[in-house]
């Protein structure tokens, strides 16, 4: 073989190298984008969510203390007209002068009652649940088959199993902020996370455990993994974005899921199983209304 052809062939060699590189910075890249966009999506989502139920409850709030201004101001004008009533007239018998010092208390009272409601700087009440129209009823068995298929495609050498839950507990529905798209995100996020690992090696096995929690019409989706599980400084601190100690990755995967989930009037829990790994309960609530269609 001539030096040329070396030569061509370490050039063709070089080039392979390079154009593999640069399409696994291009998928690094849309992975990222695409991380970013949910993490996004979700918080403002979760803003959406918040500002409706703020407002519903602002609202209650003003009919109840507008109802009770009314009553205010309803006993303070009987009690006025009580005392011009009993006030007419000449000399005031013993019972008479009674009923006005009755009515000129009552007078007393109704408007202090009134001075301490406009002056109440009470704050409004919140909602037991989330209750804005992104929140929809989704079919969870169907959603978690469909996202599990999505992540085996991208982590091959991860097993992933799905431990599906018993065949006479029915069709489980949940009421998920963005519906199918929103529960979709979540559960991406957390079976990614769990199946990268480390970040340099790769979960070896992966678990999703459904576990309903009836008396409280929430369903918990547990999904432990083999890894090196949660250091105690991040189980000791909020979820933030951004902050991760995997290499390559923006620490966006729980940030996501956990907007999501209390959007919908759930949560998300970290903890370490006791035969190690990490294990992410997500909770979210069972919806009464079927679900939508895919």
């Amino acid at each position: 073989m001539g030096l040329l052809a070396v030569l061509g062939l370490a050039a063709l060699g070089a080039l392979a190298v390079g154009a593999f590189r640069l399409r696994q910075a291009l998928r690094r890249e849309r992975s990222q984008g695409a991380a970013l966009r949910a993490a996004l999506e979700a918080r403002i989502w979760e803003d959406h969510v918040r500002a409706v139920d703020q407002l519903e409850a602002t609202v209650r709030e003003l009919r109840r203390r507008g109802h009770e201004v009314n009553n205010a101001l309803s006993t303070a004008l009987l009690s006025t007209q009580l005392f011009f009533d009993a006030s007419r007239g000449g000399e005031l018998s013993p019972n008479a002068l009674v009923e006005l010092a009755a009515a000129a208390d009552g007078m007393v009272d109704a408007l202090q009652r009134l001075k301490t409601l406009i002056e109440s700087g009470r704050r409004p009440e919140t909602t037991a649940a989330p209750s804005s129209l992104l929140i929809q009823p989704v079919d969870l068995l169907g959603a978690v088959n469909a996202c599990a298929e999505r992540v085996r495609a991208r982590h091959p050498r991860t097993e992933l199993v799905v431990r599906e839950p018993a065949t006479d507990v029915g069709p489980i529905r949940v009421a998920v902020c963005g519906g199918n798209t929103g529960l979709a995100r979540a559960l991406d996020a957390v079976l990614e996370n769990a199946c990268a690992g480390d970040g340099v090696r790769e979960a070896g096995r992966v678990e999703l455990r459904f576990a309903a929690r009836h008396e409280v019409d929430v369903v918990a989706l547990e999904i432990g993994d083999d890894g090196p599980g949660f250091t105690q400084t991040e189980l000791g601190r909020p979820i933030a974005a951004f902050e991760t100690t995997k290499p390559g990755t923006l620490g966006l995967g729980l940030y996501t899921a956990e907007r999501i989930a209390r959007a919908s009037g759930g949560s998300l829990r970290r903890a370490n199983a006791d035969g190690g790994g990490a294990v992410v309960s997500l909770f979210l609530p069972v919806a009464s209304e079927p679900a939508l269609p895919q």
